[in-house]
């Protein structure tokens, strides 16, 4: 407690002591007479004093006990009634673009600015030497004259200083605007770059889709920080602070002015204030049931979910808010999983939503249960079980393929020759006998002729095996621009055809998930395996809707692979390949002497990107290009193409 809080609670604690004494003992005051502007001086202080507590509760705020319980939270509650939005491709590029400020200008060497301007500078002179056929230097002269282009902002962007000169327009516009002209520079010379080279045209604006704002919390477990141990937290509003003041300045100014009804004016306030100071935080005494109508749905099924909520205490909760917490993968079809009611005790309340299943293993969160008083000042955050509530919606059974195929992306089993040296039909080589070695595969004729026992190896005849192995990473949850789906659903999709058709041709085939959450299936063959290839693919938490918040390091997961592969094991990667780490995954893959194809689904199609899906779109062709540079087959994939085609279209 300061020295100003304490002088007041002196002061105050003295006067009523005063006033209680003056009112038990009236001729007390008789003591003392006090007329004139002695008599009125007092009321005027306290008046005064009144009036300058009033302001400094409207200007600074109340003093609360704010270090003895949890402020009100500043994020929005949860909105399960949707699917979490996920990042979009180009989110880098926005963040590198919201790294350049106007205040930057002063420093010696903007880091911001020379990044950027030396990573558009390499894929200009990438673009330019691919579509004008020019050498690097016919490049490197066009981008400093600026006769590459006819868009002056693109052309500025290199012909300019990374802290241009402003002009006096460029000083009133940055009044109205907050981006540097560098950084619209860079958005125009992107967006020209990317429309040479795609063949479609993108826009040098930013998309509110691609715009990289923070995404909003969906599900109740997200909105709980991790950290929190406790299911129950409470936290006061200062909704009362205006209140406080109000009656402050009411009954100074009718403590000076002599007004009485200012003073019934203050008192309202007063009480209404004291009340919040006093009142405790509302019950958590809340009981709540879930129902599904399913909990093993066909992909498109409708799954009705019916919450009950009882209030167990002896008290009546005067305001009652329930938010269910629908998994990530399932959107709201009918109704609401937004629930507001008021509870006498003993009294239950139901409401009733539907939900739509698509494939995978669902989990539902606890309910998030919030109470509030009856003047909305204390308020109690409680999670709250409501049981068991896991839906599995297994996807319907691929169909098998019907024409062959192709050699160079998958070899049929048994057109692998093996390296093994055993007993096989075709010769390997002849070695020293060694005891044990079978009588039918010694040299005899070199034996009679040498005298010395020599074994022939012969080169094993052994099947072919294939492990997919699925980029679940979090760079990987990457959503398309018209979609809400993150791009390892296509990869799943991808990953469950390619296994079906393996397993119906009898080839060993195995499942892998590059993620922080572990995901393996040693390769085999067999109907009970395609069952369990496709299970896991549509329950394992690896492929979760839920983007996994820790990262991976990918050379230690390759090595990893590897160690626990055989070694003429091959490989399909099905990756979108939007970060340097997926293609270095395949580099790594294709180092330890496996050979590796990656399906790669691409997140950046659209027609009509804007300059950041321009840029997510151009280093993602970049990536394609390095792999296929070293002899490793991509399969790029539209989504919005059947993978059948895809898959067997001609090279």
């Amino acid at each position: 407690m300061n020295y100003i809080r304490r002088s007041l609670l002196v002061i105050g604690v003295v006067s009523c002591l005063i006033g209680l004494l003056l009112i038990t003992s009236p001729t007390l005051a008789t003591v003392v007479e006090l007329t004139g502007t002695v008599r009125a001086l007092p009321f005027v202080l306290i008046g005064l004093v009144a009036l300058i507590l009033g302001a400094r509760y409207a200007l600074t705020g109340v003093p609360s006990h704010a270090t003895e319980t949890v402020q009100e939270r500043a994020t929005d509650y949860p909105s399960p009634a949707d699917r979490p939005p996920y990042a979009r491709p180009g989110t880098r590029f926005t963040r590198q673009l919201a790294e350049i400020t106007w205040t930057d200008r002063r420093e010696e060497k903007p880091e911001s600015r020379l990044a950027l301007r030396s990573e558009i500078h390499e894929i200009a002179i990438t673009v330019l030497s691919q579509t004008d056929n020019w050498t690097r230097a016919e490049c490197e002269t066009r981008l400093n004259d600026g006769s590459w282009t006819d868009d002056p902002q693109a052309a500025a962007f290199f012909t300019d200083d990374v802290v241009p000169s402003l002009s006096i327009r460029h000083h009133l516009r940055s009044l109205r605007t907050t981006e540097p002209p560098f950084a619209r520079r860079a958005r125009h010379a992107i967006a020209e770059l990317a429309s040479r080279y795609n063949g479609t045209d993108a826009s040098p604006a930013l998309f509110e889709s691609t715009r990289g704002d923070p995404i909003p919390i969906v599900t109740t477990r997200r909105y709980w920080a991790p950290y929190e141990p406790e299911t129950t937290r409470v936290s006061r509003s200062e909704r009362t602070q205006w209140v406080t003041a109000a009656a402050l300045i009411a009954g100074g100014l009718g403590i000076v002015t002599l007004q009485p009804s200012l003073l019934l004016l203050a008192l309202l306030g007063i009480t209404v204030a004291g009340y919040a100071r006093v009142a405790t935080p509302p019950s958590r005494a809340v009981e709540v049931t879930r129902t599904l109508s399913t909990s093993e749905p066909d992909p498109g099924q409708h799954i009705d979910v019916t919450v009950s909520v009882r209030n167990s205490s002896e008290t009546t909760i005067t305001d009652l808010r329930v938010i269910d917490g629908v998994p990530a993968g399932l959107t709201v079809s009918e109704g609401s999983p937004r629930f507001t009611t008021a509870l006498r005790p003993g009294t239950e309340a139901t409401f009733t939503y539907s939900v739509r299943a698509v494939s995978g293993s669902h989990e539902f969160d606890p309910l998030l249960c919030i109470t509030r008083d009856v003047t909305g000042v204390h308020k109690r955050e409680t999670l709250v079980d409501g049981g068991s509530s896991a839906v599995t919606c297994l996807p319907t059974e691929t169909p098998e393929l019907k024409r062959q195929r192709r050699p160079q992306t998958i070899v049929h089993p048994g057109q692998t020759p093996s390296t093994v040296e055993g007993s096989g039909i075709e010769f390997h080589s002849v070695r020293d006998y060694r005891p044990g070695d079978p009588r039918s595969r010694i040299n005899w004729k070199r034996t009679a002729k040498t005298g010395e026992l020599t074994t022939i190896d012969f080169q094993e005849s052994r099947l072919a095996t294939v492990m997919v192995v699925i980029d679940a990473r979090a760079d990987a949850y990457l959503t398309p621009l018209d979609s809400d789906r993150p791009i390892v659903r296509q990869s799943l999709s991808a990953a469950r055809y390619l296994t079906a058709q393996l397993v119906s041709e009898r080839v060993p085939v195995g499942l892998a998930a590059l993620s922080p959450r572990s995901c393996w299936l040693p390769p085999n063959t067999g109907a009970s395996h395609r069952i369990r290839v496709q299970n896991v693919l549509a329950t394992d938490p690896a492929f979760s809707w839920d983007r996994p918040e820790a990262d991976v390091e990918a050379s230690v997961a390759v090595k990893e692979f590897c160690q626990r592969m055989r070694y003429d094991t091959q490989i399909l990667f099905v990756s979108p390949l939007c970060d340097d780490g997926a293609k270095c995954v395949a580099q790594r893959f294709d180092a330890y002497g496996n050979a590796v194809t990656v399906i790669s689904p691409d997140p950046t199609a659209a027609s009509t990107p804007d300059c950041a899906l321009g840029y997510a779109s151009l280093t993602r062709r970049f990536r394609l290009g390095d792999l296929r540079s070293a002899d490793i087959p991509v399969l790029d994939w539209h989504p919005k193409q059947p993978f059948e085609e895809v898959f067997n279209r001609e090279p």
